[in-house]
């Protein structure tokens, strides 16, 4: 998925962990990372738009470091990321994301520790992302504590996974709630790539949360290259009790080798309303390690709160 225009929320183990390019320190040790600065005006309300905790805040200002090594059938990885939080709600700015081992037998690894959940389109690191803000597809999947096991196959992938948090924890800053008492979250995913340039995701999370009865989210996205320049990708979502559905379609376009712009429609319905965005986005490639983003976006809401136009721009380094 690294290479394709946007890259998904499966799960670590199986896509190989690292969201950016690895830089090898030796033949067991690997660092990754990128720095993000933005500069973001919003007419109307601001726009937080709903997605996991974490995702406004590094989706503007962020340095993200992580580290991953390799010995035999064992591997790991840690992560750092200090971060500026746009909507202001967060209470750290600053902490450990993955921190987690691996053991790999054959198709199957099982990991343990802690690490970001399966389901969603689009990534946790918006540098791999087409768009700088998130869309309305509305879903809970952040870092928790727990164990999975994956498996790959032929042509497709899957997963189980349990941990202290399906829904956001105790801490806003990308962390479950540390208690396995009585409401551990549950999580599977099944994804199929036996057609070529075609992925089909299909995913569940489970938790019977604290202030909830339950919550159970279901969690459906493809993309497809269409050609080696044009790309289709689609989400569809939906989370018990907080949104009945919400979705996103998105088309991207590679102008030139360092030029690629992009389409988004974006719907998100609540107990409150319903919200509907647009926008459109372009990514300009100077070298393989700086980039510069721009992103015009409107959201159309029926949520007894005005309408919000968001202009961006975001200058991206990564190594």
């Amino acid at each position: 998925m690294k290479s394709r225009i946007q890259f998904a929320g499966i799960s670590a183990a199986i896509i190989a962990t690292a969201a950016q390019a690895e830089v090898k320190i030796n033949e067991n040790l690997a660092i990754d990372g990128y720095a993000i600065g933005s500069a973001v005006i919003t007419h109307g309300t601001p726009d937080t738009n709903h997605t996991i905790v974490g995702k406004s805040g590094n989706a503007f200002d962020s340095v993200f470091v992580g580290v991953s090594g390799k010995y035999s059938v064992l591997s790991g990885r840690v992560s750092f990321q200090a971060a500026n939080p746009f909507d202001n709600t967060s209470s750290d700015t600053s902490g450990v994301l993955d921190a987690y081992v691996t053991y790999t037998a054959g198709n199957v690894a099982v990991t343990a520790g802690k690490y970001l959940g399966y389901l969603g389109f689009e990534s946790y690191h918006t540098p791999n992302n087409a768009f700088i803000s998130y869309s309305n597809a509305f879903y809970y999947s952040p870092f928790a504590t727990g164990v999975k096991v994956d498996y790959t196959g032929d042509g497709f992938a899957a997963g189980i996974s349990a941990r202290d948090s399906q829904v956001v924890g105790g801490s806003n800053f990308a962390t479950g709630d540390g208690e396995f008492s009585d409401d551990v979250g549950y999580e599977a995913f099944f994804s199929y790539t036996g057609i070529k340039d075609l992925t089909l995701f299909f995913g569940v999370g489970y938790e019977n949360a604290d202030g909830y009865d339950s919550v159970l989210e279901g969690d459906f996205w493809f993309s497809y290259n269409v050609t080696e320049k044009l790309g289709l990708a689609g989400e569809v979502t939906s989370v018990e009790d907080t949104t009945a559905l919400s979705w996103l379609g998105q088309v991207s376009y590679k102008l030139t080798n360092e030029l690629t712009t992009s389409g988004r429609v974006t719907y998100f319905d609540g107990k409150g309303g319903d919200v509907i965005g647009y926008g459109v986005a372009s990514t300009y490639t100077f070298t393989p390690n700086f980039s510069l983003k721009g992103e015009v976006s409107l959201n159309d809401r029926n949520v007894g709160a005005p309408d919000t136009v968001q202009y961006a721009l975001q200058g991206l380094f990564r190594f």
